[in-house]
């Protein structure tokens, strides 16, 4: 029988939510799964000690080496070595996608999706970087280059010569001169690597940024599917929509009918298929497979998607029922990977012995 190692930091899975959902629609599904972190693997033994589900209780046990991994230790970086002897033999489902800066560059330097690039540099200059870029740009978003949840974005607008305005979360708005808006922004990102972007206008008809973020995953043949989408809209006086920074959602089906009227089906149809097909052109791009995306999408006022940001862990839909969608769908990839790896080493093992043999 199939089983799945779930890969995690966190030493008791009775912290971690999503444990008993996995160990749950596993057992569902006819599949063996154990949950572990990097600490409690042997590698010369080749067997792990981890905690598996049984009669309503999580038990340790030491289990042989999974068929397959679900990787959640993104936090384990001393363990990085033990987990690099695991991916040696063992498939993961999951690969970290790298900064957003990475991934912008991948996408350009492959084309097909160039035109829906917000256009954005790496600031390594703060003075002349940024000077350069709201010339050409006049209003500008800059953020960190590993931020997440929309935390440390702000807004740059040129108000006149020599006149800014800065605007961050919560309405703080600054006017200032551009040595001014230099000092607050080198005092407000220290040595933290930064990116600035070209503001693109996303906005409600009440006047409220907003985006989408596109859930996409791989079921159990291995095809990319749309778990959901769904609207993120910014508090009044906010400029980031995330529903962690105090954005909200509700039902897509409205939303669309409000703000794009008899359009409402096409755009809905139009975001299912641009996420469908950027993911599976980041598969081509990257030397590595994916098994989950969370794409993040503002539309112009001229109906045109931009790529704000695509997530490799993304979290849970703001629905219940969803959150089951995504864990069916994560472990029904997990166990077609595993089929797919053992047929694969069963191949080679067959074309060695051929050789073997003719000589």
């Amino acid at each position: 029988m199939t089983l799945i190692g779930y890969l995690h930091y966190r030493s008791d899975p009775r912290k971690v939510k999503r444990a008993y959902a996995y160990a749950s629609v596993a057992k569902a599904e006819g599949i063996d799964f154990v949950y572990f972190t990097p600490g409690r693997v042997h590698l010369h033994e080749k067997n792990i000690s981890g905690w598996v589900y049984q009669n309503g209780n999580w038990s340790e046990t030491t289990v042989r080496f999974p068929d397959v991994i679900h990787n959640e230790a993104t936090r384990s970086e001393k363990m990085w070595s033990v987990i690099a002897e695991l991916r040696r033999c063992i498939p993961f489902t999951s690969h970290p996608i790298g900064d957003k800066m990475s991934v912008y560059e991948r996408l350009y330097k492959a084309g097909a999706f160039r035109q829906y690039l917000i256009p954005t540099r790496e600031l390594e200059n703060v003075k002349d970087d940024l000077s350069s870029f709201i010339d050409k740009h006049d209003k500008v978003v800059l953020k960190p280059l590993w931020g997440a949840q929309g935390h440390g974005i702000i807004v740059i607008e040129r108000l006149g010569v020599n006149r800014f305005q800065i605007v961050e979360n919560n309405d703080e708005t600054t006017n200032c001169t551009f040595d001014d808006m230099l000092e607050l922004v080198q005092e407000k990102y220290l040595q933290e690597p930064v990116l600035v972007q070209k503001y693109i206008t996303c906005m409600t008809r009440s006047g409220q940024p907003y985006d989408f973020r596109i859930h996409v995953q791989k079921d159990g043949t291995g095809r990319w599917v749309i778990t959901s989408v769904y609207y993120r809209i910014a508090c009044f006086g906010n400029i980031t929509s995330n529903l962690s920074s105090g954005g909200y959602t509700g039902h897509l089906g409205t939303f669309l009918r409000n703000e794009f009227e008899e359009e409402a089906y096409n755009m809905q149809c139009y975001l299912e298929q641009f996420g469908l097909q950027l993911a599976a052109h980041l598969d081509e791009v990257y030397d590595e497979c994916f098994d989950e995306l969370g794409i993040d999408v503002g539309i112009d006022s001229m109906r045109k998607a931009w790529i704000y940001e695509v997530n490799w862990k993304p979290g849970p839909p703001p629905s219940l029922y969803l959150e089951l969608d995504v864990v069916r769908n994560s472990i029904q990839y997990a166990a077609f990977l595993a089929e797919q790896h053992t047929k694969h080493r069963q191949t080679s093992d067959l074309q060695i012995a051929q050789t073997i043999a003719q000589r």
